[in-house]
């Protein structure tokens, strides 16, 4: 089994779990439509978008940690642990799974926003002059911002793993050591992306922003020294996953 085709079973497998969500927000959404008047527009854009939003992150993590444990109690670790592959490239086959199905529910989610609860607002917004430099300016920042939070909860995820995989190592208090192990693994995080962001100063700034908006300039730099310890997160998780923990 490759990495491909490990991708494939992880996305076969979470499917019914991401789709379920998504018709269960479409859901909520259309109750909001119907029933929301009186909450005033404030309340109907937390309940209808942001919400949803913010569970569907902690679902991801929440998933990305229970992944692993679902092996371990099913014994199919056995199976992942025979496989002809190193464990980094497992564990990236799990993490792109979840982003994969993250990404479709979070188009899913706004779709359906948009179709039901923005439906009044499209031929106003289309017949609108400056439709152009505003699709221009939501663009960029729906693109900028899209690619920041997948690298946020990329980095979440693999944090969850390590959690779990240190929690492996130990026979008792394993829910101390995981908790240990997560939010010790983000402070670090914090500590040393600042340190080699410095190092990356040389790297050019990030337009944030357009025509219509105040233009924020965001230093690569950070971006990168992030996805740098992310790499480096994954070869740690799949060395503690081949070497270190026994199952």
């Amino acid at each position: 089994m490759g990495f491909r085709n490990l991708f494939r079973k992880e996305v076969k497998s979470l499917f019914p779990l991401f789709a379920v969500y998504g018709v269960a927000v479409t859901v909520l959404q259309m109750i909001v439509k119907f029933k929301g008047e009186a909450w005033g527009d404030d309340a109907m854009l937390v309940i209808s978008i942001f919400m949803p939003f913010l569970f569907a992150s902690m679902l991801v993590v929440g998933v990305g940690f229970f992944q692993l444990g679902t092996e371990w109690r099913t014994n199919t670790i056995y199976l992942l642990m025979s496989l002809p592959m190193r464990g980094w490239k497992v564990l990236a086959a799990k993490l792109a799974a979840l982003l994969l199905l993250l990404v479709g529910t979070l188009a899913w989610m706004g779709v359906s926003f948009s179709l039901i609860l923005l439906r009044n607002l499209w031929e106003a917004l289309f017949s609108d002059q400056a439709f152009g430099e505003i699709s221009a300016t939501l663009l960029n920042m729906a693109g900028n911002s899209s690619w920041i939070y997948l690298l946020a909860i990329a980095l979440l995820v693999l944090l969850a793993q390590f959690a779990f995989l240190c929690g492996q190592l130990v026979a008792r208090f394993r829910w101390v050591v995981v908790l240990a192990a997560f939010f010790g693994g983000l402070w670090l995080i914090f500590r040393a992306a600042p340190l080699l962001s410095m190092l990356l100063a040389w790297l050019p700034d990030l337009r944030f922003g357009g025509e219509l908006a105040d233009v924020i300039y965001l230093h690569s730099g950070m971006f990168v020294a992030l996805a740098l310890l992310g790499a480096g997160l994954i070869w740690l998780n799949g060395y503690l996953f081949e070497k270190v923990v026994e199952v």
